[in-house]
């Protein structure tokens, strides 16, 4: 799927977020989505995933106006995105397995393929020996990488992840990152985070400052460095 913003300019209230955005994704793109706290990179993902319309401009998928479209073909769209959010988001009272499959039963896949998919992705994200856990048992970073689990079970064509390595030690982080590198297949992979995690060296940034896109290309290590006067 080729997802494209237009002058894309989100609101919330009086505040914009994310201010005249344009850029491409096209399908199979690996990027990190980067810039310090307030900057824009949640509002972009959420954007560009239909999670939010814009005030201003446009988000496009394969050519097609996501605000133009109804809920439900949105919704039916949405099921090619998988979405890691900064929390777990996992159900305290369902076990790892309950929890990843949950979603894939509400998209009505039968049960026993559920389970079988479920299973696997577990097992790719070495999760397999804490299927039958509660969430409460689990460190931070089995957490995550159970969330992790749950966007993967679906099988997305466009896999999203907010800020996946916030909390995580130097350790688990390199796990996530090598997960996140396994799986995401040939499948288009944006990866936002506060500065460029060393263990995912993806071949493209796109820098955010203030709300606005102020790099979109190769990785540049200086922007990191940078006082944010200077990338105005």
């Amino acid at each position: 799927m080729e997802l494209r913003a237009e002058s894309l300019t989100i609101r919330h209230g009086p505040r914009t977020v994310l201010e005249s955005t344009d850029c491409l994704v096209p399908p199979g793109t690996r990027a990190l989505v980067l810039g310090r706290s307030g900057s824009g990179k949640t509002t972009l993902l959420k954007a560009l995933a239909g999670l939010l319309l814009p005030s201003l401009g446009r988000v496009t998928w394969d050519g097609q106006d996501v605000a133009k479209l109804t809920a439900p073909e949105r919704r039916k769209a949405q099921a090619a995105f998988g979405f890691v959010f900064q929390t777990d988001a996992l159900f305290d009272s369902l076990t790892v397995r309950q929890n990843v499959m949950q979603p894939l039963l509400r998209r009505h896949v039968p049960e026993p393929e559920a389970r079988e998919r479920t299973d696997a992705v577990l097992r790719s994200v070495g999760l397999a020996d804490a299927a039958d856990t509660l969430p409460e048992r689990l460190s931070g970073g089995m957490k995550k990488r159970a969330g992790l689990a749950r966007a993967l079970a679906a099988r997305p064509a466009v896999l999203l992840a907010d800020d996946p390595f916030a909390g995580l030690d130097p350790g688990t982080a390199r796990q996530v990152a090598r997960v996140l590198l396994d799986v995401a297949g040939t499948g288009t992979l944006l990866v936002a985070a506060p500065e460029a995690p060393v263990d995912l060296p993806l071949p493209r940034w796109l820098y955010l400052r203030g709300g606005r896109l102020v790099h979109d290309g190769a990785p540049a290590p200086e922007l990191e460095q940078a006082p944010d006067e200077a990338l105005a």
